[in-house]
């Protein structure tokens, strides 16, 4: 890096310092898929191996070049956030497609702000103010469904806004229920040792918890769905997917109880 970040906390923009180390070891591969890494407890899916992992690396040496902290960078994540409900707020296709690409630039600067990620995607867990981050994402979600219950043309959506975000307090309530009760167990070979899973093991399970729609998932499901069809769409594959995934996770929950 070209200039070392300081802050308060132990939190530090991951900037692999070669390029081979983007690429992890075997152990790194085993340490994405721990299940509970990173600030959700669904852990990373594919937009943030596909998508944030590529983009971390420059960011982060982006701000260290003007000496901007992990707080600085958290903070424009939050001031792109909420410049992109405003440009919801405008109902204009522009408006749409503007206020998409800020919520995008916000997800990936917030990503790289709490150390989440590193060149492959992999979210780190441990951190101090994952409690912290964890609400400002809840945050900068809840002023982009305002902002286009807001811009919509037609109809009140206020309800749908609301009823997307009680759908993302069950499924936090239930992702944590689910955590507590030790339902994200550590895969072991037959012999009892840790088994080292595949690449493809590790693509499948990042896909399978991409279905389960996590933040990285959401934001770019809002996006392009704000930016295609509007508001209404939004808040119908929301509601709809979100439902489906809240209902499964319960039914998990239910299932283990009486196992």
């Amino acid at each position: 890096m070209d200039q070392a970040l300081r802050c308060d906390r132990p939190v530090t923009l991951n900037v692999p310092d070669h390029p081979a180390n983007i690429r992890p070891d075997r152990e790194a591969v085993e340490a994405v898929d721990d299940g509970r890494a990173g600030a959700g407890l669904i852990g990373a899916g594919l937009i943030d191996a596909c998508v944030v992992g590529p983009c971390a690396p420059s960011v982060a040496r982006w701000a260290a070049r003007r000496g901007l902290t992990p707080d600085a960078v958290s903070a424009l994540s939050l001031v792109a956030a909420m410049l992109a409900a405003v440009w919801f707020s405008a109902g204009t296709r522009g408006g749409l497609v503007t206020g998409a690409l800020l919520l995008c630039v916000s997800f990936v600067l917030g990503e790289v702000a709490q150390g989440r990620v590193d060149g492959e995607g992999a979210h780190r867990s441990g951190s101090s103010g994952g409690w912290a981050a964890g609400l400002l994402d809840r945050v900068k979600e809840t002023g982009a469904y305002a902002g286009l219950a807001a811009g919509a043309a037609a109809g009140n959506l206020w309800w749908a806004a609301l009823g997307a975000v009680v759908l993302l307090s069950v499924r936090d309530t239930a992702e944590a229920s689910f955590s507590a009760s030790g339902a994200y167990p550590a895969r072991r070979a037959p012999g009892g040792s840790e088994a080292g899973p595949s690449r493809r093991d590790v693509f499948l399970r990042r896909a399978g918890r991409s279905l389960a729609l996590p933040f990285g998932e959401r934001v770019a499901l809002i996006a392009v769905v704000a930016a295609l069809g509007g508001p209404r769409p939004v808040f119908a594959v929301l509601l709809t997917w979100g439902s489906i995934v809240a209902a499964v996770m319960l039914v998990r929950r239910l299932a283990r109880s009486f196992a």
